[in-house]
């Protein structure tokens, strides 16, 4: 398979992963497309390791996670991006829930939410995250414990929210 034809078996399903890890749509273009960049230039590579699309979704949890170093050595923090409303059917309370819970996952430490996104959304186990994210299984475990903790309390998660 060549690169095109990555692109265009895997491109929506990155999209939504490098979406749910940022939090922001314009972040996760972002770190999407420097993750392709990268991918483009070593394809002969990385077409050739057993599962490609691990690897590209490995780049991307180190690009974002890379991105987040860099923010916090610059002292800076990401804008938000604003959405238009578009005339669609009521989906409030879905929408609603969905923002509750992007709102909980921008408060974790980014390797936590990278684990957590990893476990909820790509239903990895421990050691497929630790391959992802280039951590040891007990460190995935013990990140995923201190993120789940986290949003048990988080101020955003309220009444039946609220994770138990």
């Amino acid at each position: 398979m060549d690169f095109e034809q990555f692109l265009e078996a895997e491109m929506p399903g990155l999209v939504r992963f490098s979406r749910i890890l940022t939090g922001d749509r314009q972040d996760a273009h972002d770190v999407l497309a420097d993750a392709l960049i990268k991918t483009g230039k070593n394809w002969e590579g990385v077409g050739a390791v057993a599962d490609p699309p691990a690897y590209v979704r490995r780049i991307v949890v180190n690009t974002y996670l890379a991105d987040r170093r860099k923010a916090v050595r610059r002292r800076t923090t990401p804008v938000a991006a604003v959405s238009s409303a578009v005339a669609t059917p009521d989906f409030s309370g879905q929408i609603d829930n969905r923002d509750l819970l992007h709102q909980s996952l921008k408060q974790l430490a980014p390797q936590q939410r990278a684990v957590v996104v990893l476990r909820y959304y790509q239903d990895l186990d421990d050691a497929a995250i630790a391959a992802v994210v280039g951590t040891s299984v007990s460190t995935v475990r013990s990140n995923i414990s201190r993120a789940l903790t986290h949003l048990r309390v988080s101020p955003h998660l309220t009444g039946t929210e609220r994770l138990t």
